[in-house]
């Protein structure tokens, strides 16, 4: 059988991306770039909170993968949108017509994508859509829901109690989990059989040997020990309540605790702490730096299907602190054994004070996620799940005429 022709669907796309499933979409698509003929179809949105077009349409290609970007058909309009959400995620409003009012508040609607799917839906034998919860997810799945492959991305957000998502879940041949726990949720929540699921996850490239944490230190001014945070600096994310917990911890160890340095482009005001260092969206290998000097990366996310910095963390031997609101990331601190979880703010104190006080322990506990990452969770295997993923989807659809691109 020739290499298939595969499609990722996603709402963004890019280098410049701050976001995990449109990390996993990219993480893939290189991945999978030897293996089969692969087109990421896109739109030119790169701010996920407005969709305003920042990249030009038309074809290009990001780190050897062939992209086609589409016009989003206009920007959200965030108040209405809030003002929108409120009333469907609270309960107020529900049913049908409201939702997909609410879903094409949220976006992004792109009609031009939906088109070059709907004019010749077999000019890919495989089409894989990431994410769930976005507009085009839903406008693309029920036009190659046969030839279809969902990386849905769930956990239990408030946007899952809404009816319109059962169609989402419904359509795709194969849904394609991070994890154990949120293919139980899919189960739970969408009813998702056995036939349809795979549970494949992903996997991280072993950190750079000159990462140097005394570089990262020197470069962002950032003279005391310290957790690290990484990843998009949003209230959905944790991260407000990360800042309330970290101040109450600074408060009670009296200037002997660990500063927070936070990684990622933030939609939030960040409050001027001396304890508090956040240089914004930095280069991987900035990135690679400040895990290696890192005491403990905190994950303070409620809702994660995979966290990739906590992999990236373990790849390094630092310990991780979760939060224990994600099952997920319990989960992944169990089956490894390399990170701990806080339930509340003095938690979160303890486990800061635990893994600051006590290198060895810290060490201890770093080795064994560094371990799980290394025997566990190969790109190889991940690789050879989703060929195998992509052969019995384009196996089961009708051969087509190639046609034009």
């Amino acid at each position: 059988m020739s290499a298939p022709r595969v499609a990722f669907v996603v709402q963004r796309y890019g280098t410049e991306v701050n976001g995990g499933a449109e990390l996993e979409a990219r993480s893939l698509a290189e991945l999978l770039r030897d293996d089969a003929d692969v087109t990421v179809l896109t739109t030119c949105a790169l701010d996920y909170r407005t969709w305003a077009d920042h990249y030009p349409p038309g074809e290009t290609a990001v780190n050897g993968v062939r992209v086609l970007r589409f016009p989003v058909d206009g920007p959200r309009d965030e108040a209405a949108f809030e003002a929108l959400s409120a009333r469907v995620l609270g309960g107020a409003e529900r049913g049908p017509e409201v939702e997909r009012r609410w879903m094409a508040a949220q976006g992004p609607r792109c009609s031009g994508l939906v088109a070059h799917l709907a004019e010749d839906p077999s000019r890919y034998d495989v089409v894989v859509v990431v994410t769930y919860l976005y507009a085009h997810a839903h406008d693309v799945l029920p036009l190659v829901a046969e030839r279809a492959i969902l990386v849905p991305t769930l956990h239990e957000d408030p946007p899952i109690v809404l009816g319109i998502y059962d169609a989402v879940f419904a359509a795709p041949r194969l849904l394609v989990f991070n994890s154990e726990e949120e293919r139980e949720l899919a189960r739970r929540r969408f009813g998702v059989g056995d036939d349809r699921a795979r549970v494949v996850g992903l996997a991280v490239d072993p950190p750079p040997p000159d990462a140097d944490g005394a570089r990262f230190r020197e470069r962002h001014g950032v003279g005391r020990p310290y957790a690290l945070c990484v990843g998009r600096i949003d209230p959905s994310k944790g991260s407000a309540e990360l800042l309330a917990h970290h101040e109450r911890y600074v408060a009670a160890s009296r200037g002997d605790g660990l500063d927070l340095v936070m990684l990622g482009r933030s939609v939030m005001d960040l409050p001027e702490r001396r304890w508090l260092h956040a240089p914004g969206f930095v280069s991987e290998e900035d990135k690679h730096d400040a895990l290696a000097g890192a005491a403990c990366v905190v994950l303070p996310s409620p809702y994660e299907s995979l966290s990739i910095a906590m992999l990236e963390a373990w790849s390094h031997g630092v310990p991780t602190v979760a939060n224990a609101a994600s099952p997920v990331l319990v989960g992944q601190s169990r089956r490894s054994n390399g990170g701990l979880w806080y339930g509340d703010a003095a938690e979160y104190a303890l486990c800061l004070a635990l893994l600051a006080q006590r290198p060895p322990l810290a060490m201890a506990i770093g080795r064994q996620g560094r371990r799980h990452v290394e025997q566990r969770l190969s790109w190889e295997r991940v690789r050879a799940a989703w060929r195998r993923a992509l052969a019995e989807v384009a196996s089961a659809v009708p051969s087509a005429t190639p046609a034009g691109r």
